[in-house]
């Protein structure tokens, strides 16, 4: 999208539409639904490694309390 409204006339944004709701808008179109429904693969993966910091350090915690 053009800063002053002109440039390219195959712009797939909608003026004064967000990304997420003219992504929305074409899964719609598509028929795939909602495509909020699912999480990216990069946050799945994000919280499968704090998850996994946070088993450790509640482990290690609990483990240094039994030892100690």
């Amino acid at each position: 999208m053009s800063l002053f409204g002109g440039g390219r006339k195959d712009d797939p944004f909608e003026p004064g539409k967000t990304e997420r709701e003219n992504q929305q808008k074409k899964a719609e179109e598509r028929g795939d639904g909602d495509p909020s429904t699912k999480p990216s693969t990069a946050r799945v993966v994000i919280w499968v490694v704090v998850g996994a910091i946070g088993l450790y350090l509640l482990g290690s915690g609990i483990w240094g309390i039994i030892t100690h």
